[in-house]
């Protein structure tokens, strides 16, 4: 089965003096014989780029009858009502966690949580597993406890890992060193690891998609993004 991805929103980190803007990836995931899944639906500000970029590919959010949640922090699920037909998959772990969360960990919502217990929700249980036909799931502890990442091998013979808060930066990927991390294991490192050794595209949480090549992860300039100055 052929298994095809498409960056619907590109994932990005501004920081600014006292905080930070922190908008996730959005990944349609495309497999032969199966319906549109998509990969985290993002934050309410890039809500109209979502949208439009269904749009464009002749999509409408009923179209959407699978959702893969990488995690519960508020910026990589707030538009999940767009998607109230769909099949949402989340860990176990994840749900577990997302109830107590770490003392340090203040991007979960209460709210958006008791939003998805009225929904079709399925908890995985397993560390990994298929989740349609040549496109698979693995655990990824580290960012939160029962964070998860999607990979597959595309038509070009590429493995792509979709990693959602598991691998944030390119500098977490080349450092293998992460920021923000609230699983009290700690497995952060072991957890990039993995992804640098199992993958020759990632499309971290907040930045452009990344190739490997001989010299190193190289990425291209963000299409979505633009910085006005008025």
């Amino acid at each position: 089965m052929a298994v095809q991805h498409d960056i619907l929103v590109e994932g990005n980190c501004l920081s600014f003096k006292g905080g930070f803007f922190g908008f996730s990836a959005v990944v349609l995931v495309n497999v032969d014989g199966h319906g549109p899944i998509l990969f985290d639906t993002g934050h309410h500000s890039t809500r109209l780029l979502l949208l439009n970029a269904l749009a464009e590919r002749n999509l409408k959010p009923a179209d959407i009858k699978t959702v893969f949640l990488s995690h519960l922090h508020f910026d990589h699920i707030n538009n999940i009502d767009l998607f109230p037909n769909a099949t949402i998959y989340v860990s176990s772990a994840e749900w577990d966690y997302s109830q107590h969360p770490a003392s340090e960990d203040v991007f979960g919502s209460q709210g958006m949580n008791e939003y998805l217990q009225r929904q079709n929700l399925q908890l995985i249980h397993e560390p990994e597993g298929e989740l349609a036909p040549g496109l698979f799931y693995r655990q990824a502890p580290g960012h939160t406890t029962g964070s998860y990442l999607l990979h597959f091998v595309n038509p070009e013979n590429k493995r792509v890992v979709l990693a959602g808060d598991a691998c944030k930066t390119y500098r977490e990927l080349a450092t293998l060193s992460a920021a923000n991390e609230y699983d009290p294991d700690r497995q952060s490192s072991k957890t990039l690891q993995w992804i640098a050794d199992n993958a020759d595209i990632v499309v971290p949480g907040h930045f452009p998609e990344l190739h490997r090549t001989p010299h190193g992860w190289i990425w291209d300039q963000p299409s979505t993004l633009e910085l006005i100055v008025r």
